[in-house]
């Protein structure tokens, strides 16, 4: 997979439809929410459904749940589900159409809302009150910065701002203040009312919106607690003072999110493919899956092939060790959503024959001194090159050997075994892992047999192909990775 890089050797590889290591996030809107379309999303590639809570009602996102899971079912595979609430995202009110037209170099009061209807005299913001967050000069975006205000100070009981990029107002579009600090929680009375649904139906992962710190997620953790919750939090990073805490946040986060379209907002454009790239190093580093979202193939919405952009920076996603890309409107509302994860995929594909999986293992060679689960994973990725294994398989219960063992990269199959499908759907998200099912044994030979038959029937390989196994000791010792073996498999 690392051979030579030549131009020869790029056009002239056949094409294979070779284990994808990065994951695919699909989020369901109108376009994908049939039983037909989430089929063909998973035989296209899709590991991880988003239901994004900004939108729908808890009837329709337990109809895609249920279709979800049932689809996955018939197909004899795993996918795993991911709640992103919605946040306290700042909106301007509805908006007065004879009265629209933000016009450059023309100035607008912006107030706090009082249940009036916004124009292009007067803004109305929910939330918050723009006189406690503005100063001459800030910059105000609405609509992702399709328009842009600047601040020039207070008029009366609001704030007036000049328009520099004006345009027409469409009513309830976000509203942002990048150079302002705007103290607000990451969950509302809605949000925890949605994650009391996603607790109630077992969704894998949350995804958090607006994280400043680690509070934010220590609340939420401490709710999915009370209400005897099993979901995993994914903080997404999208705020500066995200940034400012994010060690803080990583230290208490099961995964992150690299939010792309409210952090190119928070910051200068020309500074976010490095964020970026920081970001993507710090959780390989601790071993946090991380996700790369928004307008990975944005131009797929309306269109049935990408740019040459997007196929540029979804390559680069994947070579800087992201666990899983993700698509949003592209399979929501788009027209070509199972082509948008075909596309993914065979990007991903291609860009991973070039991985540096030995460059990769060199910088996190350091990562591994903090735990024994650590050190016994970096072990066997170690030990499966030097015995040149045909696979690697993490026996876990929850599925944290499989995530340890992935944040070293293996060039090998990395299959998670489980007995839980709740921890082998939550593998769906882990770089490189194959979740199977391994049925409850007696003993941990017997349980060892019994993984290592699948995987020889799965990989098609000969008796003595070497396997490295690693992870505990069945459901005796859940969560603790105590085990490091090398197994010949001779099942055939």
């Amino acid at each position: 997979m690392n051979d030579e890089l030549t131009i020869n050797s790029i056009l002239d590889h056949p094409r294979r439809d070779d284990h994808r290591k990065v994951k695919i996030v699909a989020t369901v809107g109108p376009a994908s929410r049939s039983a037909d379309v989430i089929r063909r999303l998973i035989e296209a590639g899709a590991n991880v459904f988003r239901l994004n809570f900004s939108h729908g009602t808890h009837d329709q996102h337990l109809e895609v749940l249920n279709t979800v899971r049932q689809v996955a079912r018939e197909l004899n595979t795993y996918v795993a589900v991911l709640q992103d609430l919605s946040g306290p995202k700042i909106r301007i009110t509805r908006v007065d159409t004879s009265s629209d037209l933000l016009e450059d170099n023309h100035t607008v009061i912006l107030k706090h809302s009082d249940g009036s209807i916004s124009s292009a005299s007067v803004i109305q913001v929910e939330t918050i009150d723009p006189m406690k967050v503005l100063n001459p000069g800030s910059s105000v975006l609405l609509a992702d910065g399709a328009f842009v205000l600047e601040a020039v100070g207070p008029q009366g009981d609001g704030y007036e701002c000049r328009i520099k990029k004006g345009g027409t107002l469409r009513s309830n579009i976000g509203i942002a203040f990048p150079d302002s600090q705007c103290e607000l929680p990451a969950t509302t009375e809605k949000d925890l009312k949605d994650l009391a649904w996603g607790i109630e139906h077992a969704v894998d992962y949350v995804a958090l919106s607006f994280v400043s710190n680690a509070k934010d997620i220590l609340t939420v953790k401490d709710f999915i607690r009370v209400k005897s919750g099993v979901a995993k939090i994914i903080a997404k990073i999208e705020r500066k003072s995200a940034l400012r805490n994010i060690e803080e946040i990583f230290d208490v986060s099961d995964g992150i999110m690299v939010a792309r379209g409210d952090l190119g907002v928070e910051l200068e454009l020309e500074k976010l493919p490095m964020i970026q790239k920081l970001l993507v190093e710090k959780a390989n580093y601790r071993g946090l899956p991380v996700i790369v979202a928004t307008q990975m193939l944005q131009s797929m919405v309306t269109n049935v092939r990408p740019t040459r952009a997007e196929v540029a920076d979804v390559s680069l996603a994947v070579l800087n060790g992201a666990d899983a890309i993700m698509l949003s409107e592209e399979t929501a509302i788009g027209q070509f959503p199972v082509e948008a994860v075909r596309y993914l995929h065979k990007i991903g594909l291609e860009a991973e024959r070039r991985f540096q999986f030995e460059e990769y293992r060199w910088r996190l060679q350091n990562s591994d001194t903090e735990t024994v689960p650590d050190a016994l994973t970096y072990a066997a990725c170690g030990a499966a090159i030097k015995v040149k294994a045909a696979a690697i398989i993490a026996c876990t219960e929850t599925g944290n050997s499989a995530r340890l063992t992935a944040k070293y990269r293996p060039l090998q199959p990395l299959y998670g075994a489980s007995t839980r499908e709740e921890s082998l759907r939550r593998m769906c998200l882990y770089w490189g892992v194959i979740p199977i099912y391994s049925a409850p044994t007696a003993t941990h030979t017997d349980e060892l047999r019994v993984a290592l038959r699948e995987v020889q029937m799965r990989e098609n390989l000969p008796n003595g192909s070497k396997a490295v196994i690693t992870g505990g000791v069945s459901v005796r010792t859940p969560g603790a990775t105590s085990i490091l073996e090398i197994r010949e498999m001779n099942y055939r």
